[in-house]
């Protein structure tokens, strides 16, 4: 596959998968429904298991601020993972294979990565600076909604989340203080998390 459309591909992956995790929806029994849902839907068939840890290792390298994606080929056949391509540095050679290593499903890993120091260094433009930081926003507003809706202490469907520039806004109403808290709480523990502003409301009683 050629090295821009895989990089599309990832890019995708990624989006696909927030806009899954971002659906919020109200707390109850619904939620493990939702969170059977899925894992059903975010586990690959057999036919597709290559395709889809090909996908998570061009997203993994296209996150890495110390490689350049677009200068490693990764091909998989059963599991078995073949790297090729260039990087600058014996480091990054080490770093590609152990970050391939790292993913589940992979049974082993072949590294025929070239070493030169004059590769195409992994510097985004300014445009791809800010698409990468759109993405990286849009991940963290979804790992914050499920980490709310996963709690199962909080009304996550009456509890908005944004994101920008890895400050998340929570905004809506709950019912008590430490409701409010303990979805701040939450947010902020989350990982990409800089801050949190806390704009959540009580509810009027009566």
């Amino acid at each position: 596959m050629p090295k821009r459309i895989k990089f599309i591909v990832s890019v995708l992956a990624v989006l696909g998968l927030a806009g899954f995790l971002g659906r919020v929806v109200p707390p109850g029994p619904s939620v493990q429904a939702a969170e059977t849902d899925a894992a059903t839907e975010c586990v690959p068939s057999d036919s597709a298991s290559d395709h889809w840890l090909d996908t998570r290792l061009e997203t993994a390298y296209l996150f890495n601020p110390h490689l350049n994606n677009l200068s490693i080929d990764t091909e998989v056949k059963n599991g078995n993972v073949m790297l090729s391509g260039t990087v600058r540095s014996d480091i990054d050679r080490d770093l590609a294979e152990e970050i391939a290593r790292s993913l589940d499903g992979v049974k082993s890993v072949g590294n025929s990565l070239k070493v030169r120091p004059d590769a195409e260094a992994a510097h985004p433009s300014e445009a791809d600076s800010d698409f990468f930081q759109k993405v990286r926003d849009a991940t963290t507003t979804a790992q914050v909604k499920s980490r709310l809706i996963a709690n199962g202490n909080i009304p996550a469907g009456d509890i908005g989340v944004d994101t920008e520039h890895d400050v998340v806004l929570l905004t809506g109403m709950v019912g008590t203080d430490t409701e409010r808290q303990l979805a701040e709480f939450i947010a902020k523990n989350t990982s990409g998390v800089t801050s949190v502003t806390n704009e959540i409301s009580l509810r009027q009683s009566g």
